[in-house]
């Protein structure tokens, strides 16, 4: 019989710590994620859409995982800048989402208005792009909901390169924040012989926290006998024929569909 190929330290290790951290996000966050979930399932009754802002860098992961997802809201409408994106190169990402002036732009451009509802994905809630979004939501009168890093933020000084000239957190300006307890640094596990931790857990941990509220807003939805507009894959038997009618009402006003 072959012997089985043991499970490496850093695996177990990161799984470990993976865990412990979802755990964490679980009990700490469970009465904020049913807010957010009324408030998404409200704007959905009303036939509103909802808008997602992830910056540059991996932070904007958590604005792809709300959209166009299998078992995801069909309402989503990204903001996605792709002079921001990682797909337009790294480092132009980093230096864009520092720049003032560039998220608000984004927020006008799509028209986000009042009584809408922005969900910002910012693994740090500190840099320009991000607070400026913030901010000219709110000065635009929509609710903001914020998935970020509370303990990152809070760790970070105010005097760091990166942050807002305001010095705000993302935290701070949000209506409603969703803590997704990315630990300052993202990286958690030590490997021996290399300075830097490693083993990041904010995708799976912003990932969590989308799935977790887009579940509980169908559920509030079904209570009150609504049909949620969730999409089923396009690759399973039957997926295109219940996307069509979603297809149709949302084709028309999400710019990115």
């Amino acid at each position: 019989m072959k012997a089985k190929t043991p499970i490496s330290d850093h695996a177990d290790h990161f799984l470990k710590r993976a865990t412990e951290l979802l755990q964490e996000v679980l009990q700490e966050e469970k009465k904020v994620v049913q807010r957010v979930a009324k408030i998404f399932s409200k704007a959905i009754v009303k036939d509103r859409l909802i808008h997602v802002f992830g910056v540059g860098g991996h932070s904007v992961i958590g604005c792809e995982e709300f959209f166009w997802r299998a078992g995801g809201l069909a309402c989503i409408n990204p903001l996605f800048d792709f002079s921001l994106m990682l797909s337009g190169g790294g480092v132009k990402s980093t230096m864009l989402e520092r720049t003032p002036g560039v998220g608000d732009k984004v927020v006008k451009a799509h028209g986000v208005k009042a009584g809408d509802v922005l969900v910002i994905t910012s693994i740090y809630g500190m840099n320009a792009a991000t607070i400026d979004a913030a901010l000219e939501a709110k000065k635009r009168k929509a609710t903001v909901v914020a998935i970020t890093s509370v303990d990152h933020a809070k760790k970070t000084p105010k005097n760091f390169p990166a942050r807002h000239p305001s010095k705000k957190n993302l935290f701070e300006i949000a209506d409603i924040v969703v803590n997704n307890h990315v630990p300052h640094g993202d990286s958690t596990i030590p490997v021996k012989g290399v300075v830097v931790p490693m083993g990041s857990v904010s995708t799976i941990l912003v990932s969590f926290c989308i799935q977790w509220i887009v579940m509980e807003t169908a559920a509030f939805l079904a209570k009150q006998g609504k049909r949620p507009p969730i999409w089923l894959s396009a690759n399973v038997p039957g997926g295109d024929e219940i996307n069509k009618d979603l297809m149709e009402k949302y084709l028309p006003r999400v710019k990115l569909l």
